[in-house]
């Protein structure tokens, strides 16, 4: 049946079903999106100018002044994806295409502007690699999902196996760093560097247990209903707080703030536009405290972390490989190191770190794309991106059209390809074994959030 909306003061009538009525709907959206998305760039820009170049510069976060090619060719850039960008965050693959586009993409075009002057001609090549790479991403943003039959796990199975993983690696941890109160997150460097030299299993666990483990109590929690919820909310909080102890990490610190955001989101259907705006309102309240306290504090911890160091990285990993023609790796640092030497003797992170950062323990530790950029080539930004959305995809399979479980227990390793590679996401960081909990998590605690015509 056709929506028809009545006017007062007897005007027409206005069909919402009619073609005009879509076609008007759609345009304000792609408006709004577009408006929002450069307030979110000037925003970005505002932060650098002000705090980000003035305190890290020997950082290599460098400033030069743009001229007007350079203004057109980042809104030119900047604006082009929002033509396809998905409106919501109601699934992984629209949710991958959200942090990719405002923490990845849009970071590089203007890192690539503001460290070396003059119009930045040698990086259009990476420029419209990365937008082929949106292109796919937001293709597969707009596909159906897939029914997959799912297991029938009891909430009673599900209990004793995520209790029993939880004693198992959290028990490891404990064993392997002890107790002791986390570090500052001013401060955290020393606890980092000693969690490096712990050995591959323990690295591995506490990715586990950060990544996968606490986000799927998390999960569980926000399933369930009171007084549970609350006691769940807070142990989930505890274990993150956790791993932040053993490896003082500080994205561990932002996985809970991340998931429960998601879960509003999700569950109130709030638009990217309006996202955009609550994130650009945050930043510019970031920025002003830190006017008022002298130092670059909430922008050293936030937004330089987050976005322009990777958008630093990727310039940096197109400028070594791509633009100055050095050989790559096809993988000999990692899983095809029995098929090819590595030139270089270390990972590329590593190699990045040494001849940009100058240092031999510096690890610049870039994004899906960069490590592309590393192993395969300029080829390889849109063939990641293919995998990258392939697999997420995948997840939306698996969670048996129930998007919202895939949101959740995916967030934390989907998030972790702003700062990683792809597969190291997918071993490492607890990518493919979030896949497994959302195959397996049970029905009967979702069963009012996708099912609610089912019978209990």
């Amino acid at each position: 049946m056709d929506r028809i909306e009545w006017l007062p003061d007897g005007h027409n009538k206005v069909d919402r079903s009619s073609l005009p009525f879509r076609l008007t709907a759609l345009l304000i959206q792609r408006l709004t999106l577009i408006f929002t998305t450069l307030i979110y760039t000037f925003t970005l820009y505002s932060i650098y100018l002000l705090e980000v170049a003035p305190a890290f510069a020997y950082q290599g976060f460098t400033y030069y002044p743009l001229t007007w090619k350079e203004y057109v060719t980042i809104a030119f850039f900047v604006i082009l994806p929002t033509i396809f960008a998905p409106s919501n965050i109601i699934n992984v693959s629209k949710y991958i295409f959200f942090i990719i586009y405002y923490l990845v993409y849009i970071p590089t075009i203007l890192m690539s502007a503001f460290r070396k002057p003059g119009y930045p001609s040698e990086d259009i090549p990476l420029f419209f690699a990365l937008l082929a790479a949106m292109v796919i991403l937001g293709i597969f943003a707009k596909l159906p999902v897939l029914r997959f039959a799912r297991p029938k796990l009891t909430r009673l199975t599900w209990k004793y196996g995520l209790f029993f993983s939880l004693f198992a690696v959290y028990a490891f941890l404990v064993a392997k760093f002890g107790l002791h109160p986390p570090p500052s997150p001013l401060n955290p460097y020393d606890v980092r560097l000693a969690a490096r030299e712990v050995g591959p299993l323990a690295g591995y666990l506490l990715r586990t247990a950060g990544n996968v483990l606490a986000p799927a109590v998390m999960a569980w929690a926000l399933f369930s209903k009171r007084p549970m919820r609350e006691w769940l909310l807070l142990f989930s909080i505890f274990l993150f707080i956790l791993v932040y102890s053993f490896d003082g990490t500080k994205s561990t610190l932002f996985s809970p703030i991340l998931i429960y955001s998601i879960w509003i989101i999700y569950k109130y259907k709030i638009t990217i536009s309006k996202i955009i705006i609550y994130i650009s309102i945050l930043l510019i309240i970031s920025i002003i405290v830190d006017i008022l306290l002298g130092k670059p504090i909430l922008t050293a911890i936030g937004i330089r972390r987050l976005a322009f160091t990777p958008g630093l990285l990727t310039g940096y990993y197109y400028e070594y490989f791509i633009f100055q023609k050095h050989q790559i790796y096809f993988y000999s640092h990692s899983f095809l190191s029995s098929f090819f030497e590595n030139p270089y003797g270390v990972a590329p992170a590593f190699l990045i770190g040494k001849l940009y950062l100058g240092s031999e323990v510096a690890s610049a530790n870039a994004n899906l794309f960069a490590d592309a950029i590393a192993n395969i080539g300029l080829i390889g930004v849109p063939l990641l991106a293919i995998m990258a959305g392939l697999y997420v995809y995948l997840l939306r399979v698996l969670s048996g059209g129930c998007e919202v479980v895939a949101l959740l227990l995916a967030a934390v390793p989907i998030f972790a390809l702003t700062n990683t590679s792809f597969f190291t996401a997918l071993l490492t960081h607890g990518l493919f074994l979030s896949g497994f909990l959302i195959w397996l998590f049970p029905k009967k605690y979702i069963i009012n959030e996708c099912y609610p015509n089912k019978i209990k």
